[in-house]
């Protein structure tokens, strides 16, 4: 068994710290001059030492030598020979540890590359020129020592290693670089672009590799046909050499296993937390230890992000703050992305609490995927604002990253034997006004704010020589200076004088350096003010204005030393035409200067700084800042409205006086009950039902009863992309790896009485993905929790036009086959290949086949274990795939829309379960024209098994009225309608053992219809009735849909809006971050003008690069719009192609 990655011995910790002395100075280049002398020893006397999170020393010493900590305490003298530092009022925390810094890293090359240039696990970070200067800077800047970098762009996107930011200052004198060359496999679900992006040059040739994989699950297969790969070549290739006929492939190399304890983990950077829940099935598939470099949305999923166990690196990056103020923002803004803003920074309180990270709760912060880098300390204040302990946010940026990272022996603490790296700070690490002053990487100090000689902050009174006080300077802690004559009787109590600070010779007085976020603040503290003039005006009687104080602002503000130079508006101020020049110089809190007005006159005035109310406000301001938000502490899933806060109890039902449709032998029963237990249908007849105790009986007198509708084509609730039409046949994608149980259509198709559906893939090539079935459980808490276990697997087809691209451009027509024809000779070659890949696993040492997944599932089909369903229109063809499946031996599942299934009734009888049809679709396109509205019947009629589908997530919501129209196009019986979107698409599906019919033992999904007396009576629709409405939706015996929980839970949403709308607008805008400009408002991040959602992909019309495209696609969106149609919904008939979707699916 494999040693875990994060468990190190203490052997060779030991062995690392007798070690790391020796190896660190021993320089190759010799030195081109006298060597360097600067001390490597040092002491750091009298500060305020946190060793490690929840432990301080309030007055201690730490002892530096050699880059290494050598020893910390309280009360220590300093040793001979070290160089002292004075660190008397400052606060120094453990170097900070940042666990994922991606870089620009050149790509794989050479004979052994995979084929498909996302693939690149044997290239390293290192390869490159790994962190640069700026990036180093930065961090440093904001009190990092350390940095594990990683390539930043793939899908197997290499080696990460951990670095020190340590600038290499002269090579003779080398630092410690890099701490770990190896740390792990950097994963992510990213994509080529696939059939979406621009297409290739007229005549050139699209490669496969350009393109595949092009969705979210094409990504997902290209990964585990990769792990799958290097779990053959590393079975095969002993030592490393590859057997003959076996090519070479580095890449495959760098993944296989080799029984060493050092296996690198995964880690996988994803993009939402479902995105999170994939990478861990991943990962425990092909038992792969792994992590995760989150996206910040954990907490929108979290007990099912807990119970992966996953290591966590979280980033700050919270939404932005929505626009509500005009009417039209408010309506354009959803509750989701309102409730996000507010509940992202409750995240790594909830993880923490939650016990994310596995038993030893590995999460760690990271500064990646922020828009600004500046407001890192801004969002993590506001997560300790909304109840993480500062003791937890400390850990997760030393103790926990250093242990995710396997050296917690060498960074985290401040403790001997590891790395010199400190965080010297004036304040506490989490307070708004801290400085940081220094910070000392492998025992190099960088200074980062000097420590300011003079500070004028605060309000000055101020007099001309030998005259009454009369008038005031504000100043700022940024030296933006406000002048205000006339202070009038104004009494305070001035600062007593003290001798003045020595100043630093050649230093800024707080100004001229940089601040933390790496830019600077002016030169030589120049500061930016506006022009002096009087400040506004107001409605006040004409007395009180004049009694009103003005006030003037300064401009070219220059603090240097103690020395202050700024310039005020003369002719604002009453005087002559131009500008008045003062200056002064600053002794304690005494303040003596002139001023040099316009016409050249000088005078000589003083200042006293003034205590009092000043201080105060400071105080009394950031008491109101500490105050804890009010931020619901439950929302139930999915997460925005209509969640759920638990799944509905699994109860004993009993219903009574009900007609129940039953859609089995018991045909339709008037005046019936019907009892469930377990989630079971006991018991179901005629009369009455005996006693009910222990059941909740609902009286459903003048109500229909039905089977759950099933859709058997949706493609409702698909992550990433519908289509992977890259490459004619992607049969190793599955659309159950991409399930999302977020999408609202789930909730509005069970206020239509749907239960059951069967997800497919779209129809761009001729062999599409592996499908999934499953039942519709809103508020789920993981995605594989709505899968109907026990369904047949399946995959989708396609022919006609989609496949073969009529619709498309001549330039983008590039991909085999173009023709039907052509159709049918790929699919023929496909079930040949596969039938030939079966042979040989079958054979004796069949072992040792590389396991091919794609043609794995299409052996399946001819195994008779995996359905066919797919997607046809024409006679002709469906016709060839009949003829298909009869040379090849298996039966098809269902034909998809069918819409000349009437012509052909008798072929799909004999090759296929049946055939899956619009009702009366027809003429969208020209291989539709010769649908009618009664193929289903005529099909039906001749022996077809046939069902109603809906291809859309609109349609879906009424599909018992789609039934209804086999009675009227056709003459079919009610009851036998009824069952086409009922219980012949469960038998389609091979799912008719559990559902399609109300008979006991099967499971309890059913639907209360409230139906019109004049559809009610014998021989009318029921609830096939367009006038028919669900009253109650139960799925497994569970109440998912009722019309009583639907007002609540719209009237929840309607309060939970406007709680929240009026929250943000009664807030003060942001404050100022650590940055310049930098600013954040009380939840989540500020307000910004475009650009793509922090941690996301651009969505939409960000990805078109070409403005005449985008201006023409928003065009069209808006026409879309303006229609009354959805963009971000697949079009009926077209299976996910058409549309906007594709463009703006997640």
């Amino acid at each position: 068994m494999m040693r875990s990655r994060w468990c190190v011995s203490a052997a060779s910790l030991l062995l690392t710290g007798s070690l790391a002395a020796h190896v660190l100075a021993q320089p190759v280049q010799p030195p081109n001059g006298p060597r360097r002398t600067d001390p490597a020893w040092h002491a750091l006397t009298g500060a305020k030492i946190v060793p490690e999170p929840g432990v301080v020393i309030e007055k201690g010493t730490i002892v530096i030598r050699d880059g290494a900590i050598v020893s910390v305490g309280a009360d220590m003298e300093a040793p001979a020979g070290a160089r002292v530092w004075d660190c008397s009022g400052l606060t120094i925390y453990a170097g900070l540890v940042e666990p994922y810094l991606p870089v620009a890293t050149p790509p794989a090359s050479g004979p052994g590359v995979h084929w498909n240039p996302l693939v690149q696990p044997e290239r390293s970070v290192l390869d490159g020129a790994g962190a640069t200067p700026e990036q180093k800077k930065r961090l440093r800047d904001m009190g990092y020592g350390a940095a594990a970098i990683v390539p930043e762009d793939g899908l197997f996107r290499g080696v990460g290693a951990l670095v020190s930011l340590a600038e290499q200052a002269d090579p003779s004198r080398p630092q410690r670089s890099v701490l770990d060359a190896r740390l792990w496999h950097v994963v992510a679900f990213a994509t080529a672009g696939g059939s979406w992006t621009a297409p290739p040059e007229p005549g050139a040739a699209q490669p496969r590799e350009s393109s595949y994989p092009g969705s979210k699950m094409g990504s997902i297969a290209l990964m585990r046909q990769t792990l799958a790969d290097a779990e053959w070549y590393s079975s095969i290739a002993a030592g490393g050499v590859p057997p003959a006929g076996v090519e070479t492939n580095d890449a495959l190399a760098a993944l296989a296993r080799t029984g060493s304890e050092d296996q690198l983990p995964l880690l996988f950077d994803v993009d939402n937390e479902l995105d999170l829940l994939r990478a861990d099935r991943i990962a425990r598939e092909f038992k792969w230890q792994a992590a995760a470099v989150g996206s910040g949305s954990e907490y929108q999923r979290l007990a099912a992000v807990t119970a992966t166990q996953m290591p966590l690196i979280i980033p700050l990056n919270y939404p932005r703050k929505p626009r509500v103020e005009s009417a039209g923002d408010r309506e354009s803004v959803s509750l989701t992305e309102l409730m996000a803003w507010e509940q992202a920074p409750t995240n790594l309180r909830r993880l923490d609490a939650a016990g994310a990270g596995g038993p030893r709760k590995l999460v760690a912060i990271t500064t990646a995927k922020l828009p600004r880098e500046q407001n890192f300390f801004d969002n993590l204040r506001s997560a300790i604002r909304h109840g993480l302990s500062e003791e937890r946010a400390l850990a997760m940026l030393t103790t926990g990253p250093a242990e995710l990272l396997g050296q917690s022996h060498l960074l985290g603490k401040i403790a001997p034997g590891y790395a010199a790296n400190l965080v010297v700070l004036k304040g506490g690490l989490f307070d708004k006004d801290r400085e940081i002053r220094d910070v000392w990487v492998d025992g190099i100090r960088y200074e980062i704010k000097a420590e300011p000689s003079l500070k004028p902050e605060g309000e000055w009174v101020f007099g001309l020589e030998g005259a009454e006080p009369s008038g005031l300077l504000k100043i700022s802690a940024k030296n933006e200076i406000t002048f205000e004559p006339k202070v009038g009787a104004e009494s305070k109590e001035a600062e007593e004088p003290k001798a003045p600070a020595e100043p630093a010779p050649e230093q800024a007085a707080d100004q001229g350096g940089e601040a933390e976020g790496g830019e600077p603040e002016g030169e030589a503290g120049e500061a930016e003010a506006a022009e002096g003039e009087e400040e506004g005006e107001s409605d006040q009687p004409e007395e009180e204005k004049k009694e009103k104080k003005k006030s003037f602002r300064a401009r070219e503000v220059r603090v240097l030393e103690n020395r202050i130079d700024f310039v005020l508006d003369g002719a604002a101020m009453g005087a002559e035409e131009g500008v008045i020049l003062v200056s002064a110089i600053v002794e304690g809190g005494e303040m003596t200067g002139t001023a040099e007005l316009p016409g050249g006159t000088r005078v000589r005035w003083s200042g006293t700084k003034r205590l009092g109310d000043v201080a105060a406000k400071k105080e009394t301001k950031e008491e109101e800042e500490e105050q804890p938000p009010q931020v619901p502490e439950t929302y139930g899933l999915p997460f925005g409205p209509f969640a759920l806060s638990e799944l509905p109890a699994q109860e004993p039902l009993l219903v009574t006086n009900a007609t129940i449709w039953t859609c089995g032998p018991q045909g339709v029963i008037r005046g019936g009950y019907m009892s469930v237990r377990d989630g079971k249908v006991e018991r179901i007849g005629e009369g009455t039902p005996g006693p009910a105790d222990g059941y909740r009986v609902i009286d459903a007198k003048g109500m229909h009863v039905s089977p759950g509708l099933i859709d058997c084509h949706s493609h409702t609730g698909i992550s990433g992309g519908v289509n992977e039409g890259t490459q004619s046949c992607t049969a190793e994608v599955r659309i159950f790896d991409v399930i999302d149980p977020d999408a609202i259509g789930w909730y509005r198709e069970l206020a239509g009485g749907l239960t059951c559906a069967n997800q497919l893939h779209g129809s761009a090539n001729a062999i599409g993905g592996q499908n999934s079935v499953v039942k519709l459980r809103w508020g789920v808490r993981h995605p594989d929790e709505m899968r109907f276990e026990g369904a047949s697997p399946g995959i989708k087809f396609a022919l006609g036009e989609n496949v073969k691209q009529s619709n498309w451009e001549s330039a983008s027509r590039t991909r085999y086959p173009q023709t039907r024809m052509g159709v049918e000779t790929y699919i023929r070659d496909r079930f040949t290949a596969a039938k030939e890949y079966a042979a040989r696993k079958s054979a004796p040492g069949g072992h040792a086949v590389r396991r091919d997944l794609e043609l794995e599932a299409l052996a399946e089909i001819l195994a008779g274990e995996r359905l066919v369903h797919c997607h046809s229109y024409r006679q002709d063809e469906i016709l060839m795939l009949c003829r298909v499946a009869r040379d090849f031996g298996f039966r098809i599942g269902t034909f998809q829309h069918v819409l000349e299934g009437y012509k052909v009734a008798e072929a799909i009888r004999e090759h296929a379960i049946g055939g899956s049809s619009f009702s009366d679709w027809w003429a969208y396109k020209m291989e539709v024209f010769d649908a009618i509205p009664y193929s289903g019947a005529i099909m039906h009629d001749a022996g077809v098994c046939v069902s109603f589908n809906s291809d859309s997530d609109e349609l879906a919501r009424r599909m018992n009225v789609e039934a209804g129209k086999a009675v009227k196009y056709g003459g079919v019986p009610p009851e036998e309608a009824l069952k086409f979107v009922t219980l012949n698409p469960a038998k389609q599906l091979r799912i008719d053992r559990w559902v399609g019919s109300l008979e006991p033992g099967k499971d309890a999904d059913f639907v209360i219809w409230s139906v019109p007396a004049s559809a009610a009576g014998e021989g009318g629709l029921g609830p096939m009735s367009a006038m028919a409405r669900c009253e109650r939706t139960f799925i497994d015996g569970r109440e998912y849909f009722s019309i009583e929980r639907d007002a609540q839970l719209r009237a929840a949403a309607r309060d939970e809006r406007l709680r929240i709308t009026q929250k943000l607008l009664a807030q003060q805008k942001g404050r100022d971050g650590d940055g310049p400009g930098g600013r954040a408002g009380e939840a989540g991040a500020p307000e910004q003008e475009g650009g793509p959602r922090p941690g996301r992909r651009p969505r939409g019309l960000d990805r078109f690069l070409d403005g005449q495209q985008a201006s023409a696609m928003e065009t069209y969106y808006d026409w879309m719009t303006l229609n009354g149609l959805d963009p971000f919904l697949t079009r009926a008939g077209e299976c996910g192609c058409g549309d906007c979707g594709a463009m703006f699916a997640e």
